[in-house]
This record gives structure tokens, C-alpha cells and sequence, in this order.
């Protein structure tokens, strides 16, 4: 796998697999990673999110459960809480951000426990997706005061998640848990 970036005053990106390489041009790529509000229904986009893993003493993963009213593919739906990278963002800053603004909760720790990348075709888009892990479950306050658009927080044994109740995000964050460091492409 070869992934590279250049910025000799144009974007050059290319990912290479076994099977095919994808390109993307200077217009495509600016647009994508310069965007400053995130448009997810474009296409040819390379969309860098964080992803927070936070676990309680059972070793079940805290999970939005998205609004069923929700303008979303996610609505009625489980989903591992996370964010959209901001241009110029760091990734553990985006983490942070999960806490404070999608979760509306105190910050706290974050390691960065992996990372991983797939292409959505139906969507036409790369995810690259870094995943943070809190070192303390949300308290149980935290826990039922969920933010707008989310209907609850709860913690979910992931083994439970099928395609009437989650979305893909969280079945293949499900799956890289299984086998740390393997990235999927």
C-alpha cells in the first residue's frame, strides 16, 4: 500500500492497493481536505473524522443512539460518536472536540489507538477515520444528557450491532477493534 501527499504548490494524492490506484486531481483534493464547512453529500471527497472509543468496566463501547427523526443516514441508529476533521485540524484536537462538542461533556483524556481508512461507493468518497480511546467511562449525569440529535447514550456490546440497528461506521470500527493495526482499504 503506498499513500502519499504532496504539496509542491499542488495537491498530489495517490493510494495504491493490489487492486487498483486511485488518484484524485489538485481540484478534487483541494476541495476536499480545504473545505471549511464539511459537505458530506459531495463526491470525490477524502473525509478525515475522529472517532471516540470509550469503554465502560464491562468492556461495552458507549454509543449514540442518532434521533429517529434525524435527516440521516444514521437515524434510529447506533453510532460511535465522532467528527468531521476541520481544515488545518489536528486529529487528537478533532478528538477533543468529540467530547466538548458532539458529546457536550468535561474533556478528558484521549489516546490514539488506530486508524482506518475504506471507500464508500455508494457515497463516492475515502474515509480516513482516527480512532481515540478515553482513559474514564462518562459518568452516569453525563451519560443522560444526551446533545441534540441524539436520542441516548448508552454503552453497547458491539457484538450486538447488525444492520437494522447500526450503521456500517460502527461495524467496521467493530471489526478493526478485533485485529488492532490493521488498517481496512
Amino acid at each position: 500500500m503506498l499513500i502519499e501527499f504532496s504539496l509542491n504548490n499542488k495537491w498530489n494524492f495517490e493510494i495504491e492497493t493490489s487492486q487498483f490506484v486511485i488518484m484524485s486531481n489538485e481540484n478534487i483534493l483541494a476541495y476536499a481536505i480545504k473545505q471549511k464547512e464539511i459537505d458530506y453529500n459531495a463526491k470525490d471527497l477524502v473525509l478525515l473524522q475522529a472517532q471516540l472509543i470509550n469503554k465502560n468496566e464491562n468492556g461495552d463501547i458507549m454509543v449514540e443512539k442518532v434521533s429517529k427523526d434525524a435527516d440521516s443516514y444514521a437515524a434510529g441508529k447506533y453510532y460511535i460518536p465522532g467528527v468531521a476533521m476541520l481544515f488545518g485540524e489536528h486529529p487528537e484536537e478533532a478528538g477533543h472536540r468529540i467530547l466538548t462538542e458532539e458529546l457536550e461533556v468535561k474533556d478528558r483524556d484521549i489516546n490514539l489507538i488506530g486508524s482506518q481508512s475504506h471507500y464508500d461507493e455508494e457515497k463516492a468518497r475515502w474515509y480516513v477515520l482516527f480512532l481515540f480511546e478515553t482513559n474514564e467511562p462518562l459518568s452516569d449525569d453525563e451519560m443522560k444528557n444526551p446533545c441534540e440529535g441524539i436520542e441516548e447514550l448508552l454503552y453497547l456490546d458491539l457484538e450486538e450491532a447488525n444492520m437494522e440497528n447500526s450503521t456500517q461506521g460502527l461495524k467496521d470500527i467493530r471489526e478493526a477493534m478485533k485485529i488492532p493495526g490493521k488498517t481496512y482499504i
